[in-house]
């Protein structure tokens, strides 16, 4: 159930919704993956509605990830060792995990959308055609939605994985016409008919030009159906980008709709607010299906910062061993654990391989009693790490995540909900929190002064709490 209770106007900082540390790391945890200490004491002496204009501007201006040798390598050019683009497909997926840690909402926008629009490289096995995929997704994270949905259905990687490449007159096949409306545009049962499909299918035929196994994919017109088709009750000689002007203007409304429910879901709240969601598809429409000025809207608005909606989402294994790195200040290492079967498997998310074409389901779907043993491992190891070798990051964050000096109990709480949106429950969670964050320090300490915010072993300190935090439910919520 959504109990948060603010609009979609622009949040104004007041006595009972400070802009504070809490708000700040909400914005950074949903329009990113985390960030530091360092950047959220600097964002509380800001506007936040500037924050957030910066936060889009920067992701808008991003470059591209560098292009690959393997770029548009056809298969030929491997000869017998086909293994080999397998191998580069598992190094282009490390190095978009350390993209992912650094680029902020182009980088969670771009994840987003791989899980969207759905391929799999164990389909098509090119690590060109994966590239050509990846890059689309990061052109398009925060641009045109329209045009985004134009380009996506002939990315190659795209037309073998839903069997464009196999679309031809005479023999349409309906796999990715379907799920264009389906899952991409309008959702299931939502404003098509089975012969909505099937005509889609043959308006879509053509693009089955293949000259060479893994490369290019071009449109061959012999191929194409060139007959009259009726698509939303309208009839004509449609081809394929008759068919994207079609959905987009006869279902516009259900297209931002269904949109906006999944924004809605993915970086505000799984339990959707209607009246929420249909005002961000207006948005989106008003804006000709730009997603930058709806996202502008979104993260800005008192909807966003309601603290109702705070821990409300359980984050995939790759998301949030990210937000724990970047907030730990961490760099990544063990990169295995996020792309190949070392943990990653065993969580249910790898790089270019979602469950299926419907995505990984997320949410309360990513813990098991299986994956949390593996989040456990993975988080205890990098924290360990980290209160060792980012001794003085560690120092600084617990100083900074407080404004008390002296009383251990405070601080310790005030840390707790630093890390914790929704802090704890019980009375006895906060003592047990304080139990772990005291550790080996004497007790006399604490009660004579000797230990302050400042003392020596807070980074050690840090490290036991956090490792205790870390086997909780509540830890698991972003």
């Amino acid at each position: 159930m959504n109990c948060a209770t603010a609009g979609l106007v622009p949040y104004v900082p007041t006595a009972d919704q400070p802009w504070n540390r809490q708000r700040a790391v909400h914005l950074h945890r949903r329009a990113g993956f985390g960030t530091s200490i360092t950047t959220v004491m600097a964002d509380l002496n800001r506007n936040p509605l500037d924050v957030v204009a910066d936060l889009i501007s920067a992701a808008e201006a991003l470059p591209l990830s560098p292009e690959p040798a393997f770029a548009n390598k056809t298969r030929a050019e491997y000869g017998l060792a086909l293994l080999e683009s397998t191998l580069e497909i598992g190094g282009w997926s490390r190095q978009w995990i350390i993209d992912l840690q650094q680029n902020g909402l182009r980088g969670r926008m771009a994840f987003f959308w791989h899980n969207h629009f759905v391929t799999r490289f164990d389909v098509y096995e090119s690590s060109g055609y994966t590239y050509q995929y990846h890059k689309l997704l990061q052109q398009h994270a925060l641009g045109n939605f329209r045009d985004f949905v134009r380009a996506i259905g002939l990315t190659p990687a795209m037309l073998i994985f839903l069997n464009g490449a196999q679309n031809e007159a005479g023999s349409p096949n309906e796999n990715y016409g379907r799920e264009l409306y389906e899952l991409f545009t309008l959702g299931v049962d939502n404003g098509y008919t089975q012969q909505d499909i099937e005509e889609t299918a043959r308006a879509l035929t053509g693009y089955t030009n293949i000259t060479e196994a893994w490369g290019p994919i071009l449109f061959d017109p012999a191929k194409h159906d060139d007959g009259e088709k009726t698509i939303f009750g309208r009839t004509g000689n449609w081809g394929y980008d008759d068919v994207i002007d079609l959905l987009f203007e006869e279902r516009a409304e259900r297209v931002a709709a269904y949109i906006a429910v999944e924004l809605y879901r993915r970086f505000v709240n799984p339990a959707v607010d209607e009246v929420m969601v249909s005002l961000l598809a207006s948005t989106l429409r008003e804006n000709d299906w730009e997603l930058a000025p709806t996202l502008r809207i979104l993260f800005s608005s008192s909807h966003f910062f309601d603290e109702k909606n705070f821990g409300t989402i359980i984050e995939g294994h790759i998301e949030h061993q990210l937000i724990l790195l970047n907030e730990i200040g961490t760099t990544l290492n063990g990169l295995s654990v996020f792309t190949d079967s070392a943990g990653a498997t065993e969580q249910g998310q790898v790089l270019f391989s979602p469950v299926d074409v419907a995505g990984w389901p997320g949410n309360r779907a990513w813990i098991n009693t299986t994956s949390i043993r593996y989040r456990w491992d993975y988080q205890a190891s990098r924290i360990g790490a980290a209160s060792l070798f980012n001794f003085a990051y560690f120092q600084e964050l617990v100083r900074s995540a407080t404004d008390e000096t002296l009383d251990v109990e405070i601080i310790c709480r005030d840390l707790v909900h630093y890390f914790l949106p929704q802090g704890l429950q019980f009375a006895e969670d906060y003592a047990a929190a304080l139990v772990s964050f005291k550790g080996e320090i004497p007790e006399n300490y604490f009660q004579n002064g000797n230990w302050t915010v400042n003392y020596w072993a807070t980074p050690f300190q840090l490290g036991g709490l956090l490792n205790y935090l870390g086997l909780l439910p509540e830890f698991q919520l972003r």
